[in-house]
């Protein structure tokens, strides 16, 4: 039986997918687009700008940029028996029902580049990742011995025993100026990377013992995409505004990642397939003012589609994804797995403020509001999402004309959530079994960087 698996990453991005923050984490959906902590916005001054907002990238020297998120996810899933459940059995008496934890620490690490080429024109390029992350639950010690092996990983089994999902972009962009009107025009072309990886238990769509299998599905694959933004400035910097648009993968939407899906349920299989699921499309807006030279206020938003993210579905490699309404398939299909998703759009809104103490520090601080994603019909184990405010403070130095460090940590309060899943009222091979129960989390994380000019 497979049980545990360890994430075979290509070396190339083992650094962004293996050391990436989990999901769905620090945003709503699974998205972990933290980069330079509360300096990440779409008016910063920093290069990560080539992700939050290229029209305001505006660098007056090459500049390269090293960030780090250094993070902690808890995590708790506790469950009570429901209807749908297969009926208890001896030696695994409360298999399905109790409390399954998470407890992750992890790192987050992107780099990014500007380059001024001219006096209205800078370039930038950067390796991030903005979506996903590894996770583990831990294993349920007093089932170690039970005569059924399923039970010792817990009671988010059938959900998530552990994987990695993760889309890496390596992007390039650059920025424009208007001649001397404040305004800047930019574009980012984005080739995305993404990574699936992930392990739960079978048991024929329900959750009995008997027979209970894993299955362990890997895929992976490219696609593309781009931003565009605008950017404005007045002469005495006093006042900076910027919008910006990221796309979805391969613009229209619509991602098909080759893999393969091995199944070890009274027996191994494999099969070539494709998983076919989307990532939103986003918008952001970030006002910036300086009512005093030592004082600046900051506010900004980002709204993200995550409607597009409706399904995850494994289909035989080639073929399409053809489900019928309540979740089944024709006769003949070619669906082996579907996840219902269904999330709806989301948001998230910051306040901040920077004070210059000295010259050459700052002192900062944010508060945030997060809505959630993902409805409570088909909430799961896999991608808990949560309503949450935000809380941050941090400090900023520069240490001589060519480098400068920062520092904040953020704290995300989670409001907990009471889910009622219709997880189990999906046909085949949508069904999947009922994942009803409490939810809470905690999450803490430091953003860490460093800024050479050159």
């Amino acid at each position: 039986m497979v049980r545990r698996f360890s994430p075979a990453v290509p070396p190339a991005i083992a650094w962004a997918a293996l050391f990436s923050l989990p999901s769905p984490s620090l945003a709503s959906g699974f998205a972990v687009a933290r980069f330079a902590g509360e300096h990440g916005h779409p008016v910063t001054d920093n290069p990560t700008a080539l992700y939050h907002n290229p029209a305001a990238l505006r660098a007056q020297r090459p500049e390269l940029f090293l960030d780090g998120l250094f993070g902690r996810r808890q995590l708790t899933y506790t469950r009570a028996r429901q209807p749908s459940d297969a009926p208890d059995l001896e030696g695994a008496q409360g298999a399905n029902v109790g409390r399954a934890t998470l407890d992750n620490l992890l790192v987050g690490p992107s780099i990014w580049f500007s380059l001024p080429i001219h006096p209205d024109l800078v370039l930038a390029a950067g390796i991030f990742t903005p979506f996903g992350g590894p996770v583990s639950w831990e294993e349920r010690g007093a089932y170690a011995q039970a005569p059924y092996p399923g039970p010792v990983d817990g009671v988010s089994r059938f959900h998530s025993i552990e994987g990695v999902s993760i889309t890496t972009y390596a992007s390039v962009g650059a920025s424009y100026s208007l001649g001397k009107s404040g305004l800047r025009l930019g574009v980012a072309a984005n080739l995305m990377y993404s990574l699936v990886q992930d392990v739960r238990a079978w048991s024929g769509g329900g959750n009995s013992v008997v027979g209970e299998g894993r299955s362990l599905l890997e895929a992976s694959g490219f696609a593309g995409g781009f931003a565009a933004g605008v950017f404005y400035e007045n002469a005495e910097h006093a006042l900076r505004l910027g919008l910006s648009y990221q796309s979805r993968p391969n613009v229209t939407g619509g991602m098909a990642l080759q893999g393969e899906l091995s199944n070890n349920i009274g027996g191994p299989s494999s099969a070539h397939i494709e998983l076919h699921e989307d990532l939103p499309d986003s918008l952001r807006l970030g006002l910036a003012v300086r009512p005093d030279p030592g004082l600046e206020l900051r506010v900004s938003g980002v709204w993200e589609r995550w409607s597009a993210f409706d399904r995850q579905c494994v289909s035989e490699a080639g073929a399409s994804c053809n489900l019928v309404p309540g979740g089944g398939q024709p006769e003949g299909g070619t669906v082996l797995q579907n996840v219902p998703r269904d999330f709806h759009d989301a948001f998230e809104a910051r306040l901040g403020a920077g004070v210059w103490l000295q010259r050459a520090l700052e002192v900062f601080s944010g508060l945030g509001v997060l809505s959630t994603a993902v409805p409570a019909e088909t909430l799961d184990a896999s991608l808990p999402d949560f309503f949450g405010v935000s809380f941050t403070l941090g400090a900023r130095q520069r240490l001589s004309d060519t480098f400068a460090v920062a520092a904040s940590y953020t704290h995300i309060v989670a409001a907990p959530r009471d889910a009622r899943s219709r997880l189990s009222s999906f046909d085949v091979p949508s069904r999947l079994p009922d994942a009803s129960g409490h939810y809470t989390q905690q999450v803490g994380f430091a953003d860490a960087n460093v800024s050479v000019r050159f």
